[in-house]
């Protein structure tokens, strides 16, 4: 597998050979302690015409959620409202990893709600996926392209109640996938497409050519620009569909929820669009994601985010004339110096019922599976992995289940109530 490390501000070198690298979050902070303030409309809400959505009215079908696919998040203030699931591909905590906290920053970039920072819909919710793994100390998290996939597979995973539309992929690096990653990751983006999900990702802190995932058919690319329109200095630019602010942008330490400013990224960029993309589609159900998608890229000027225009060409001219007569007209107090995060947010219970796995065999197509621990309203998640070809996931209410499927050289079962993981994955082997 050819992996790849971007570093803070541009690649980073992670050993002496050049095919052994990782890619890690497109994210260059940059921060300035001079806010006593919080603005009521963001630098990047001016930037892209979108002041009025972080004080639009609830749309009346309900709130659509995005899912998150990063380092993790951890609840602080300004999204305690928005995170309504912390799961992890690994079956672990549902934690941010990343020592800079990227994952729980994407998450306050799109729906922070005022305490610390402005999102770009704080009505938004927010399903975390953690994709990366814990890395060494000090070390920022790293991702493969296969987390990508993985990463994907969980969000489309997740319970229907959370209503995902969008999935948010806020890293990039110049990866080249082998055959199989590539076939892997076209598979979960056909199913995406397939259960009307979108796909957005960050171009890439590296001037010239998209990177991956965003130069993937099927998903939508963002690079990131500043309050003048122009391009930030470390952005992808060739190639990319939409730009969005990435650079010298209002924000607040992820950790303390203090306000701060200049924080810097296509990451940033990414996250902003999809939280846009999941308020636009939640205002207007009837739209499919990519008439979504293309209503915010046909009146993008000059390729730059236009908020209002999307909106406004999309018939929901009225949300953003409550939104823009709802805005303060002078800026918000700081907080008093926040004291620790809240815990992370888990849906695991303490509780919960340990569930084991009594039997897995496969013969003349079948898959047998039988486990204990499954009580009345629980479900079971079943996660099948080959030798070649994509992953595939089905869900169960039984104890004993027989699937039609190929070989699978990994089974991996999750026992779930209605919304919440109880415990697992159990891994087995097949015999």
């Amino acid at each position: 597998m050819i992996r790849r490390l971007i570093g803070v501000g541009g690649l980073a070198v992670a050993s002496a050979i050049a095919s052994l690298f990782l890619a890690a979050p497109a994210f260059a902070g940059s921060v300035d302690p001079g806010f006593t303030t919080v603005p009521t409309v963001s630098a990047q809400a001016q930037e892209a015409n979108a002041g009025f959505l972080a004080y639009a009215p609830p749309p009346a079908g309900g709130v659509d959620a995005m899912c998150l696919v990063d380092t993790g998040v951890n609840v602080n203030p300004d999204i305690q409202h928005a995170i309504v699931s912390a799961t992890a591909v690994d079956g672990g905590s549902g934690a941010d990893v990343d020592p800079g906290a990227h994952g729980t920053l994407m998450a306050m970039t799109a729906g922070a709600d005022g305490h610390g920072m402005w999102g770009a819909w704080p009505l938004i919710h927010i399903v975390s996926v953690r994709a990366a793994g814990p890395p060494p100390a000090g070390q920022p998290a790293e991702f493969a392209f296969s987390d990508y996939t993985l990463g994907i597979e969980e969000c489309l995973d997740e319970p229907s109640s959370y209503r995902i539309r969008v999935i948010n992929l806020s890293f990039a690096a110049p990866l080249v996938p082998d055959g199989q990653e590539s076939d892997e990751f076209e598979y979960q983006v056909d199913e995406a497409d397939a259960l009307g999900v979108a796909i957005v990702a960050a171009a890439g802190n590296s001037p010239g050519d998209e990177q991956d995932p965003a130069d993937e058919a099927g998903v939508l690319g963002v690079g990131a620009v500043d309050s003048s329109g122009d391009f930030c200095s470390f952005s992808a630019t060739v190639n990319v569909p939409l730009f969005a602010p990435g650079c010298d942008l209002d924000f607040a330490d992820p950790s303390t929820d203090a306000p701060d400013c200049c924080g810097n990224g296509s990451s940033q960029a990414s996250a902003f669009v999809a939280a846009v993309l999941t308020a636009l589609i939640s205002y207007d159900p009837s739209l499919s994601y990519s008439a979504a998608e293309q209503l915010l890229v046909s009146t993008a000027s000059y390729d730059r985010l236009n908020v209002t225009a999307a909106f406004d060409a999309a018939g929901l001219s009225s949300i953003v004339a409550a939104g823009n007569a709802a805005i303060p007209s002078s800026p918000a107090a700081v907080l008093p110096a926040a004291p620790s995060a809240p815990a992370p947010y888990s849906p695991t219970t303490s509780s919960a019922p340990r569930l084991k796995v009594r039997a897995a065999s496969w013969a003349a197509g079948r898959l047998h599976l039988s486990v204990s621990g499954l009580s009345s309203g629980d479900r079971l998640r079943v996660r099948l992995r080959y030798r070649r070809g994509a992953p595939r996931s089905v869900w169960a209410n039984k104890s004993s289940v027989v699937l039609r499927t190929a070989r699978p050289t990994e089974v991996l079962v999750w026992l779930w109530s209605a919304t919440a993981q109880l415990s697992g994955p159990v891994t087995v082997r097949v015999s």
